[in-house]
């Protein structure tokens, strides 16, 4: 996958910088706009010797060949180890762990690992790229190495990390690199690349997936629709039962159990405090006759808990507490207000 249509302005503008010089880019925005095949096709360019103006890459030559089959010798993806390795591990920079666990994080050994690929020639005497993916999910020690050779960075080698939640970097490592803002795509523009990918009911797929296509083209493909379904039921119901929800809550869905439920709430707020409906319009009805008897308070809570909760997404102690918790906070929430 190339540039996205609705990033081709953002990549003529970034072409037109002479970035072969090296340096690094932070590509920052919201999951699912194009950042990382974005970041994959200028690595591609700038390792192209025959690559011309803004093109991405002229695809027959050696260096795009080796790009395409990931084994570019003037190319190295970091990105974060198996959540079973130990804190020092250091898989190979080049692919992706093998096994264990899902990933979770971006180890200082991977970024020392770098230090001997830094150090060579181009095999084609152009340039190095290193991409960082995503770079927000380095440990702070990986950040604290990699500022480092930001510091003193190597000729002709650039730097491109992908962000979804830029903040997250140390401002020092921020403060090192040309930054680069995506945005989620005009909504028409938007509705018209998922229906050409087949994608059902875009309006509310884009709306669900906080109106990025692309997040929204992913998540529909993961039986979402029933999913959904089945809590939205569930939350409109005047018996909401927390126990018989958590047991329904499967520990892989939990992700996207939370991003429901907080789409959900925050339609519920918005309909007490200003009557829209921004995520689930299908549902705008029921969550308007909710919405006319909630707390406020308790909504604002719920959100809090909410937030918090997601913080801890990645490690939960025991997720079908954490769906019971958060179901009994949501019936405390939508109780009728105080007269």
């Amino acid at each position: 996958m190339g540039v996205n249509v609705w990033n081709q302005a953002l990549w003529e503008r970034l072409r037109a910088i002479p970035l072969s010089a090296g340096g690094a880019v932070l590509l920052a925005g919201p999951r699912g706009v194009g950042k990382r095949s974005f970041a994959r096709a200028l690595a591609r360019a700038l390792l192209c010797p025959q690559a011309r103006g803004g093109a991405e890459g002229c695809g027959d030559c050696a260096s795009c060949r080796l790009f395409d089959a990931a084994s570019h010798p003037d190319f190295r993806l970091v990105e974060p180890a198996a959540e079973d390795a130990g804190a020092d591990a250091a898989p190979s920079a080049q692919t992706a762990p093998a096994g264990g666990r899902a990933a979770r994080v971006i180890t200082v050994g991977q970024v020392r690992e770098l230090a001997q690929f830094l150090d060579l020639t181009p095999h084609f005497g152009g340039s190095k790229v290193v991409l960082v993916e995503p770079a927000d999910r380095m440990h702070a020690s990986a950040a604290n190495a990699l500022l480092k050779t930001l510091e003193e960075p190597p000729p002709r080698t650039l730097f491109l990390l992908v962000a979804d939640q830029p903040n997250r970097l140390p401002v020092t490592v921020r403060s090192r690199c040309l930054r680069v803002d995506f945005r989620v795509p005009a909504r028409e523009l938007a509705l018209d690349w998922l229906a050409a990918k087949g994608v059902r009911e875009p309006e509310i797929a884009l709306a669900q997936a906080g109106f990025a296509p692309l997040a929204a083209e992913q998540v529909v493909q993961t039986g979402f629709w029933e999913r959904r379904r089945m809590l939205t039921d569930a939350l409109s119901s005047s018996d909401l039962d927390p126990q018989r929800l958590a047991a329904e809550v499967d520990a892989a869905d939990l992700a996207q159990f939370w991003g429901l439920l907080c789409r959900w709430c925050y339609d519920l707020m918005s309909l007490r405090l200003a009557r829209q409906v921004r995520y689930n319009p299908d549902y705008a009805e029921k969550l308007s006759r909710l919405a006319d008897n909630a707390d406020v308070l308790e909504l604002s809570n719920m959100v809090k808990e909410l937030s918090a909760a997601g913080r801890a997404l990645d490690h939960p102690l025991n997720p079908r507490l954490v769906v019971e918790q958060l179901a009994i906070r949501y019936t405390r929430a939508i109780a009728a207000q105080p007269s």
